[in-house]
């Protein structure tokens, strides 16, 4: 029924470009039940922890998803024994904060305590557990997430890339961080710009060990190893033609530039991966719409394909940097 339905939109959609280019064709499109989207991401940081729980709504509703209100969040610390009671604060945010240094979250040791199966369970892991009344059901999820290790950035360094003119020449950066020898870690890079995030979807830096992809270097790598220049250059801004044509820089001299590396769980990464790939899908010949799997799984019957979204804890490491005068020229071309 979904193929037959697809054939026949596209059909009225080639239809319409062949007869005319002003008459509307509305397409009735019946919506599908409502599910819980988790946006769960917690670290190591002293500092509020927050996560998010929102309702899907229609493909075409330009509104702020419905927020979820009544929930009952906690995170199991299960290595201390202890329970961290997520209370609400608004937006759809739950919120829970350390009370001094020593509750702040567990970075897992690596690899004496690695687990390469990927169940989740490790020696110092945590586990999210929610219940809600949702679309008159009562529902129960969990999850399960580690902090895994993370790099300190050695440095953040810019250069010229000469143009044409003076007027033509892009200043860009690059992020040095060395990945740990032994099993795969995976980080998700994050830029501001004059505190500005870099958030469109070809700007999203995820790295697998030193690669922007899954690769095998974590079981060759038998010492701390730059990541390679495609993950170096991914602080730079991703500028579309329009914005090239308004003169839209990269950077400029008086900017200031803060990178973030968090940790993540392969889990993580290829969730993370496979949004960025649905968040930059489009055209004719698009890959159909689908929800990207998720590492939150139903606790009771009601709650079976009722959330959808992701858990994951991180390890942060930063650095920040001022561009008070223009970097010295390097020959190669953005």
């Amino acid at each position: 029924m979904v193929m037959k339905n697809f054939i026949y939109i596209s059909t009225l959609i080639i239809s319409f470009f062949c007869i005319s280019c002003e008459d509307v064709i509305n397409v009735d499109l019946e919506t599908g039940r409502p599910q819980i989207v988790v946006d769960g991401w917690i670290n190591n940081k002293f500092e509020s922890q927050k996560i998010r729980l929102l309702s899907t709504s229609g493909y075409f509703d330009n509104t702020t998803p419905p927020y979820i209100e009544n929930a009952t969040v906690r995170v199991l610390d299960l290595v201390n024994n202890k329970t961290l009671n997520f209370t609400y604060d608004s937006d759809g945010y739950y919120t829970w904060t350390p009370t001094t240094l020593a509750d702040t979250l567990i970075v897992r040791q690596r690899p004496g305590d690695f687990d390469r199966d990927g169940d989740g369970l490790y020696d110092n892991y945590y586990k999210l557990e929610v219940s809600v009344v949702f679309d008159n059901k009562d529902l129960q999820f969990e999850s399960y997430t580690s902090l895994e290790r993370v790099p300190s950035i050695d440095s953040l360094f810019f250069q010229t890339s000469k143009g044409d003119t003076e007027k033509d020449d892009q200043i860009y950066g690059e992020l040095f961080a060395k990945d740990f020898a032994g099993p795969a870690d995976c980080y998700w890079i994050k830029t501001w710009k004059n505190d500005n995030f870099l958030n469109k979807s070809s700007e999203m830096l995820l790295a697998f060990d030193i690669t922007p992809g899954r690769s095998d270097y974590g079981n060759i790598l038998t010492q701390a190893t730059p990541f390679i220049p495609p993950v170096r250059l991914g602080i730079n801004l991703s500028i579309s033609e329009e914005e090239d044509e308004r003169g839209e820089k990269n950077y400029e001299v008086g900017d200031s530039v803060y990178c973030e590396i968090h940790s993540m769980t392969e889990k993580a990464f290829d969730f993370m991966s496979a949004s960025r790939s649905a968040m930059a899908n489009g055209g004719l010949f698009a890959t159909p719409l689908a929800n990207v799997p998720s590492n939150i799984v139903a606790s009771n019957k009601d709650a079976e394909g009722m959330v959808v979204g992701v858990f994951c804890g991180s390890a942060i490491s930063s650095l920040g940097y001022r561009i008070n005068t223009k970097p010295p020229y390097d020959n190669r071309k953005l």
